[in-house]
């Protein structure tokens, strides 16, 4: 038996208890122990350190995936020639073996990409990685079982960024991932490889992560449809969590009406995910989007607002949908005012198909690359700093990558090292930090309430620019930082806010150097109300059914 002072047992991996342990520990917190307690606290912790760790001797638990009704099969990383954007991580073969059932589910026939943080028991996830290597994980995602539930075959995982860290496609550890229209350039990050094999036809849906537009960056860059959702209306059970406050994963797709569809699957609580908000509907409480989406379409309703709870319309009667443009959203300062151009011209088209539009200011908006950043590193998930939340843990990912050496660190792309050092830096002088930028998101996320109590919609560029020519790997952090500075400001907000925000192609342009043969696309990013992905889908529905996006 171990003794009071924390004398370990065999198996265990902390140093023994002493009165020199207890005061380099309190040290870090700025303190010491006072000497009339300093033996009382050496036993403490040691009793503390025991019950520790028998705890990380106990078997663990995770959720066990059915791997009779949904097997593994034709696990294999593609050769490089018949992988040319780098755009798979790992193809695989998963689908209910019930052929009735899988015929009969809302998915059936679709193949479906998922990015590569998602766990797939059985299938490598690399996380864009090499500082840890090999990891299998053991259970299915919560967005996996739905997928093959609804009769999904899942074909395969998705390159992601390393550390799904940036929003620029040459960041992961097995190479850039090329976009299907110039391979030198972005295809977006951290999804990169679900949106190019989306956009490429190789898979008919994605299941993407958005932790600062992560989803809607690569949509815009390849002309597909990305939907972040609702802070929490799909849960990230089993993904690999960057941020536990700005975590989303939702649905990428070719077309509005599959986006919706494969919204309609994966949303709902699951009873494990604490970022499911009050308010977050059940399964079969989720609304049956595309049935709403057809009978709009069909009654030509689709930009009218009806008098649900909570409109400003009198019972019985209808208005046009109203959409705000963000005055903020198209004037900052690194906007190539082409795209500006593009996406107002798309806005014009609304009010061709019956909308009204308005223009509406949040002068917050401006601050939220400065939020955004210091949330990011205030947190500082890198270093494990998840205390509080009822989740499902993947502990035995924790275990390669915690602690920290010199050799992993070295093997982060440099934002991810960056956020870790800045984090410590936060920790050690700012300890009130982390407090006070979530008291702000709450101010500016009530500021776009506040706004969408009189538009139904906010509108604004996606992105500032068109794909850009990627950075070699070798240039520097200070120049990558630079070329790629603003990427996520109207993105980001509504990962802070929580906000669906939802971007389709809306024209093309080529980029400012040249060619001008070479067209690229832009993406209109349509925000909306928590829960109302409706309103957001109907709007972009209208859009693209009247309009050839790539035409304009």
């Amino acid at each position: 038996m171990p003794s009071a002072n924390g004398d370990a047992p065999r198996g265990l991996h902390a140093p023994p208890v002493t009165k020199d342990v207890l005061q380099q520990t309190a040290s870090l917190l700025g303190v010491q122990v006072p000497e009339r307690w300093e033996e009382d606290f050496t036993s403490m912790l040691g009793t503390v350190r025991n019950a520790m760790e028998k705890v990380l001797d106990m078997e663990d638990f995770i959720i066990q995936p059915d791997l009779k009704r949904f097997p593994r099969k034709d696990v294999s990383r593609p050769a490089p020639e018949a992988n040319p954007y780098n755009a798979w991580a790992t193809k695989a073969v998963v689908e209910n073996v019930n052929e009735e059932e899988r015929s009969q589910g809302l998915l059936a026939g679709k193949r479906v990409i998922l990015k590569d943080n998602i766990c797939l028991a059985e299938v490598p996830c690399e996380f864009g990685t090499k500082v840890f290597e090999n990891w299998v994980p053991k259970t299915d995602a919560t967005v996996v079982t739905r997928t093959l539930e609804a009769g999904g075959t899942i074909i395969g995982k998705g390159t992601c960024e390393n550390f799904c860290s940036y929003g620029v496609s040459n960041t992961a550890a097995t190479g850039p991932v090329g976009n299907v229209y110039d391979k030198t350039r972005s295809a977006g990050g951290s999804t990169s490889g679900c949106g190019v094999l989306i956009a490429l036809g190789e898979a008919d849906l994605g299941i993407g992560g958005d932790q600062g537009g992560s989803i809607r960056i690569p949509s815009s860059h390849l002309g597909i449809v990305g939907l972040k959702p609702s802070f929490g209306l799909i849960p990230y059970t089993g993904i690999i969590s960057s941020e536990t406050a700005v975590d989303h994963t939702g649905p990428m797709s070719r077309d509005v009406m599959s986006n919706a569809l494969f919204l309609q699957v994966l949303a709902g609580v699951d009873g494990l995910d604490d970022r499911q908000l009050a308010g977050t509907p059940f399964p079969d409480q989720v609304p049956n989007y595309s049935a709403l989406l057809a009978a709009a379409k069909s009654a030509r309703a689709l930009l009218s607002v009806g008098d649900k709870k909570g409109s400003d319309v009198a019972p019985g009667t209808t208005r046009p949908l109203r959409i705000g443009v963000l005055k903020e959203g198209m004037e900052f300062q690194v906007m190539d005012p082409r795209v500006a151009a593009c996406v107002q011209a798309a806005v014009d088209k609304f009010k061709e198909l019956g909308a009204e539009v308005i223009e509406v200011s949040v002068p917050g908006h401006t601050n939220v690359s400065m939020i955004g950043r210091v949330q990011r590193v205030a947190s500082n998930s890198l270093l494990g700093r998840h205390s509080g939340t009822r989740q499902m843990h993947l502990t035995d990912l924790n275990e390669r990558m915690l602690p920290w050496t010199q050799e992993k660190f070295e093997k982060l792309w440099f934002i991810a090292a960056h956020y870790m050092v800045s984090g410590m830096y936060a920790e050690q002088n700012y300890p009130q930090l982390h407090g006070k930028v979530h008291n702000l998101i709450r101010k500016l996320k009530l500021d776009y309430d506040a706004v969408l109590k009189d538009v139904d919609i906010m509108l604004m560029p996606t992105l500032p620019w068109v794909a850009k020519k990627m950075m070699p790997p070798d240039a520097s952090p200070l120049a990558q930082l630079k070329d790629y500075d603003g990427l996520t400001s109207n993105t980001l907000a509504f990962n802070l806010t929580g906000h669906p925000a939802l971007s389709i192609p809306c024209g093309m342009l080529p980029p400012p150097e040249g060619p001008d043969d070479l067209r690229l696309p832009v993406g209109m990013q349509l925000v909306g109300k928590y829960y109302d992905e409706l309103t957001l889908y109907k709007a972009a529905l209208a859009w693209s059914d009247a309009f050839d996006w790539k035409k304009l």
